[in-house]
């Protein structure tokens, strides 16, 4: 294959999946309060059952990310280039959320100075989580549909209007400690005890579309959201949960009461999004 693709560990991609599919996952960096100075890798050895261990003994516990150095990304592009690829195309984490597109761009001006024959195109996911996987399936679609690396491209851009992530927070803890929200903003909302309902816009940012009171009422209007009001439906949705399958299938029998004919998976996010919500947090990312 000519063209082969790159994503980043903050997709929530199963790496025996990615593997399977010939996709190179490039691990975020991840450290945690109760580890001083060391630096660990969301990649295949990755222990996610010990991180959300964590929280349960630990209330006080938090992680937090960091996009890959560029020379990660430098050795997945060189890694495909020694397999045969002309052309790469790289789906990231959103520029509004994370520098990782930055990481990838410096690690193709690495490969530019040793092969500049190959032609690498970025594609900014504006999403994060399971997005990005909708992406690079799609891109491979349209790559075995005989398109170009410039083509794949333009459309994986366009497509990304297509896809709608709303996340449930369990509370507002985790945004407080990650700086994502004000204290004043933190205390009002414990006080009313108010749950947001986040959106990923058009900017790949995080913005608060709703705030809920229960977890019934907040799938639901996620449902209520994602469909715009049950009037529009998804083709294939997934789930995310921090390891909570509980909520996960409560939002299932959700999607499959109102969104009938859409494609369900579900996955237990990673650090990516974990390390902003906490656990318990459930989130449905649409693909249109």
């Amino acid at each position: 294959m000519k063209i082969r693709f790159v994503t980043d560990s903050g997709s929530d991609i199963d790496f025996d999946y990615a593997e399977k599919i010939g996709v190179k996952v490039v691990p975020l960096s991840v450290t945690f309060s109760d580890a001083d100075d060391v630096d660990y890798f969301e990649d295949k050895n990755f222990d996610v059952k010990a991180y959300y261990n964590k929280y349960e003994t630990d209330d006080e516990f938090s992680a937090k990310t960091a996009q890959p150095n560029p020379g990660a990304f430098f050795n997945a592009y060189q890694e495909l280039v020694d397999k045969g690829a002309k052309e790469i195309i790289v789906i990231t984490l959103s520029s509004g959320l994370s520098a990782t597109i930055n990481s990838a761009r410096l690690g193709v001006n690495m490969l530019k100075k040793k092969n500049d024959s190959i032609k690498i195109h970025l594609v900014d996911a504006l999403n994060a989580s399971y997005s990005e996987v909708f992406l690079v399936e799609e891109g491979i679609r349209l790559r075995d549909e005989g398109k170009s690396g410039d083509e794949i491209a333009n459309l994986l851009r366009d497509h990304t209007k297509n896809i709608k992530t709303y996340i449930l927070l369990p509370s507002l803890k985790y945004l407080r400690k990650s700086g994502r929200i004000s204290v004043t903003k933190y205390i009002l909302g414990r006080l009313l005890k108010k749950r947001p309902i986040t959106v990923v816009n058009s900017e790949g940012k995080n913005e608060v579309a709703t705030t809920v009171t229960e977890t019934d009422e907040g799938i639901h209007k996620i449902i209520e959201l994602t469909t715009e009001n049950f009037s529009r439906f998804p083709k294939q949705v997934t789930i995310i949960h921090g390891n909570n399958l509980e909520r996960a299938s409560l939002m299932e029998k959700a999607v499959k009461k109102y969104i009938k004919s859409a494609k369900i998976n579900i996955k237990c996010t990673g650090v990516t999004i974990s390390a902003h919500t906490g656990p318990d947090v459930v989130a449905l990312i649409s693909e249109f």
